[in-house]
């Protein structure tokens, strides 16, 4: 059904009418402007926060020497580091025959089990190291691989 030019409020009540819908409109726009507000400022926070992770990081970086006299120190001392694990894992290793005739002599099948376990774990570590290249031949030849001994050792029941 069609309204009529003579149903149309007018005056007060056309402003009244329309001023609950505005009311309305205003307050959830406010609402909206507050949260979006309030995203946008966590948004920022954050951003700052991972700008300042990442000036600390270029900062620790920066500060490495890159230089090659500085790229030798740095490799010296990976260098000592790889001894000094080298050092206590053959310290382990020697302290493993004692442990195993232990193991033997208690005659429990787990606690053998572990420690083969253990010894193939060490073994695994160590052969990257024992995997060196030695020159074969004249000069110019091709080096070949060395690998590694390993013995196999029958239990007597």
């Amino acid at each position: 059904m069609a309204v009529t030019n003579t149903e149309m409020p007018k005056g007060k009540e056309l402003n009244e009418l329309l001023r609950r819908p505005l009311a309305t409109l205003q307050e959830r726009l406010g609402t909206l402007e507050f949260e979006a507000k309030e995203r946008l400022h966590d948004v920022l926070a954050s951003g700052n926060t991972r700008l300042l992770e990442l000036d600390g990081a270029l900062a620790k970086v920066s500060k490495d020497d890159w230089t090659v006299p500085g790229m030798r120190r740095q490799l010296d001392d990976l260098r000592v580091r790889a001894e000094k694990v080298r050092d206590s894992a053959m310290k382990r290793v020697q302290v493993i025959p004692a442990e195993a005739v232990e193991r033997l002599v208690s005659g429990s099948r787990g606690p053998i089990q572990n420690l083969a376990k253990s010894l193939a774990e060490l073994a695994k570590r160590l052969e990257p190291a024992a995997e060196a290249v030695k020159p074969n031949g004249p000069k110019g030849a091709a080096p070949r691989k060395v690998e590694p001994r390993v013995e196999k050792v029958e239990a007597k029941a």
